[in-house]
């Protein structure tokens, strides 16, 4: 079973939000765009990880099946 790493919400704008990964050695970040909607990957971090976060309502999970 994959590890699972959960993602902090690190700046926002109102409309893109950056999320990075904690986890040391991992080092995930990514942006939600909310007008889009579209989600961009800056850093693969841990490509086997599966990476969740939530926020007001939005509940994201990224993995590799």
């Amino acid at each position: 079973m994959a590890p699972v790493h959960t993602m902090v919400n690190e700046a926002s704008n109102g409309e893109e939000t950056v999320y990075v990964c904690p986890v040391e050695g991992c080092g995930r970040r990514m942006v939600v765009n909310w007008r889009r909607p579209a989600l961009t990957v800056l850093d693969q971090g841990d490509f086997w990880a599966r990476h969740v976060s939530s926020s007001d309502g939005f509940h994201l999970a990224v993995g590799v099946s």
